[in-house]
Formats: structure tokens, C-alpha cells, sequence
């Protein structure tokens, strides 16, 4: 995988990215390559494939998944 090495680095972008990178639960280079990603677009989805997977999700949910058991499951830590 190739690799880039950015020299001559703000302090304070390099204060920002380690904030977000602690934020996010992500390593400085991990934060890093989320940004870029973000800024230079997304890469394209098959609707059919990420539906497929919305569909095998929602099987894998009995009942219906209410407002308030989001909530429960983001409180217990589960994204």
C-alpha cells in the first residue's frame, strides 16, 4: 500500500487532526487518511450491493427498531 510522508506540517493542523483522531477513536494516520477520503470524495457504491446489505441487516432485527432502542444501544457504546 503506498504510503505519503507530509513535511513542514502546521502546529496547529497537527493539534486539529490529533484532537479529531482522539474524537474519532482513530490513530493520527488513521484520522489523516479519514480526512482525505472526505475531501477528495466519496468512492462509488453498487445500490444493489448496499441494499443487499441494508436487507441482510434488517433480517438479522426482530421487531421493529424504535427511536428509544438507538438510543439505549449508543448509550451501551454500540455505534
Amino acid at each position: 500500500m503506498p504510503s505519503l510522508t507530509i513535511k513542514n506540517l502546521p502546529a496547529a493542523v497537527h493539534r486539529r487532526l490529533r484532537a479529531r483522531a482522539a474524537l474519532h477513536g482513530r490513530s493520527l494516520n488513521g484520522e489523516a487518511i479519514a480526512c482525505l477520503q472526505a475531501a477528495l470524495g466519496a468512492e462509488a457504491v453498487d445500490p444493489e450491493a448496499l441494499l443487499d446489505r441494508a436487507r441482510a441487516l434488517r433480517r438479522g432485527v426482530a421487531g421493529r427498531l424504535t427511536d428509544r432502542d438507538v438510543h439505549a444501544m449508543k448509550a451501551e457504546g454500540r455505534p
